[in-house]
């Protein structure tokens, strides 16, 4: 996903999730991306997720699940905006 969000006139940016990128396999092919950042009144967000296997074995469902379950929850996460002074 790519987003452009021009902040609102008259508002600026309160708080925003923190960025992050989590690898779902020890040599990093397989990950989730999460990278925020405001820059000119422009809030930018680009999020990925790339796995490259199809098949898992049951051992590795909790850390499949995990996997998500992080991306879930960091997809909820707000921008917060509050008007200027």
């Amino acid at each position: 996903y790519l987003l452009r969000m021009e902040v609102p006139k008259g508002y600026e940016v309160d708080a925003m999730p923190a960025s992050t990128r989590v690898n779902l396999d020890e040599e990093g092919k397989s990950f989730f991306e999460y990278i925020l950042e405001n820059k000119f009144g422009v809030v930018s967000l680009r999020s990925r997720i790339k796995i490259t296997r199809s098949y898992f074995l049951p051992a590795e469902y909790k850390i499949l699940h995990d996997f998500f379950n992080l991306v879930v929850n960091k997809h909820n996460e707000q921008v917060v905006f509050k008007k200027a002074k």
